[in-house]
């Protein structure tokens, strides 16, 4: 490898969204970054086969202290604007829908209880705008939430199933699109070296710097960097616990199904649609770009609590998979009985999953889990080891920044 000045050479673990937005902006500061990845591209788990939803911390109303909506809400304002840094995007060619919120009986929180903290995020929304000086998504100045009348629930959803439904402008961006940005933007960068199918088994601290221990076509090897940023999602306690860290809180790992259907629609052929407050699931019309389906109760497939996540990616043979969307769709179909009219091939579908890495340890079920939560994230810094918890896709540009601010002891606006 180049011989670096030490003080702008660095280590990221993981291209997935945070490793390569983290990377692009250190890059573009002067630093040589090296990033690891164990699969076959960058940006392909996580940040690729999930909604893409900017949260304005609608769907947290179970954490009444708004730390989580405060926390989505600043990252959302600061989505566009910063991905702008490294990409070229217009987020009118790749937004969903705005969304619906359908209380579904049987919630965790009455339609009152949600109204009054969609409310408060509508409120701070206006305070952080104000603050930053920046648009939602680069678009929309305001976060407008308006309940239906109960006359009106059968246009959206199921009123047999919905106590209550909500008109929100909140949206989705299509993932996979900015996958392929980042993508290309991180491949092109002179100062970052990708390296992929490169699993990392260690980190250990050699006193004049900080030892990567990994794998690369089953041989193993390491390499010595003065600082390391641990990016990795289902790998990033277990490396951690290599350099005796251990994670501030319960955990657990999920591995949920976030189903794409490939064929375009319009507007009116199906409602981005939320359904709160518990185990329940979510449509997002992203027009010309397809659609978005997860029922959680069936699409929810694993459960770990181990340092590392099971490989779960491996475990489902295309039958099982298509399994899981068709028993997913029956359930969705029940509530938002427009999903029933669409046409689509077996091989428009892409029945994905990805892993969730969160705090808590008891499912969504259940009012207090932490998993109601994901305020708690960020990076950690032990020396010159950093670990990061990326919480939610809609922190990630808005967090790459602030760890390259930290990094580089540079604030950049």
């Amino acid at each position: 490898m180049n011989e670096i000045a030490p003080k702008k050479r660095i280590a990221i673990l993981g291209a997935g969204g945070l490793g390569v937005c983290t990377a692009l902006e250190l890059a573009n500061r002067g630093y040589h970054v090296d990033l690891y990845e164990e699969h076959s591209a960058p940006v392909k788990k996580a940040s690729y086969v999930q909604e893409g939803k900017i949260h304005l911390g609608l769907i947290y109303a179970l954490d009444k202290e708004l730390h989580t909506a405060k926390e989505m809400i600043n990252g959302a304002l600061h989505f566009i604007t910063y991905l702008k840094r490294w990409v070229d995007i217009n987020p009118e060619e790749i937004i969903s829908t705005p969304f619906y919120y359908g209380v579904h009986k049987g919630s965790l929180m009455s339609p009152e209880e949600v109204a009054v903290h969609y409310n408060h995020c509508s409120n701070y929304f206006k305070e952080a705008r104000s603050h930053f000086k920046k648009d939602y998504l680069d678009l929309f100045e305001s976060l407008e939430i308006s309940r239906l009348p109960d006359s009106e629930i059968d246009s959206v959803a199921n009123p047999d199933y919905m106590e209550a439904i909500f008109k929100t402008t909140e949206y989705a961006v299509e993932p996979r699109i900015i996958s392929e940005k980042l993508t290309e933007a991180v491949l092109a960068h002179p100062q970052i070296n990708l390296f992929l199918n490169t699993k990392i088994t260690a980190v250990s601290d050699q006193g004049n710097g900080l030892k990567v221990h990994f794998t690369r076509d089953q041989n193993p090897a390491a390499e010595i960097y003065p600082e390391v940023i641990n990016a990795t999602w289902n790998g990033l306690l277990a490396i951690d616990k290599t350099m005796g860290i251990e994670p501030p809180q319960k955990w657990s790992h999920r591995y949920k199904f976030g189903n794409k259907v490939l064929i375009p629609l319009k507007n009116e052929d199906l409602p981005s649609l939320t359904i709160v407050q518990g185990p329940f699931g979510d449509t997002v019309n992203f027009r010309d770009r397809g659609l978005f389906m997860s029922w959680y109760p069936v699409g929810r497939t694993g459960w770990s609590e181990d340092y590392r996540a099971p490989e779960w990616d491996n475990q489902y043979s295309t039958a099982e998979r298509i399994d899981v969307f068709e028993k997913s769709l029956e359930e969705i179909a029940l509530r938002i009985p427009a999903i029933r009219n669409l046409k689509f091939r077996p091989e428009d579908i892409s029945p994905v999953g990805g892993v969730i890495y969160a705090h808590g340890n008891q499912d969504v079920d259940v009012a207090d889990s932490r998993l109601h939560t994901r305020f708690e994230v960020g990076m950690r810094s032990f020396g010159n080891y950093h670990t990061v918890n990326t919480g939610k896709y809609t922190i990630i540009p808005l967090l790459a920044v602030t760890i390259a601010n930290k990094i580089s002891g540079k604030t950049l606006s």
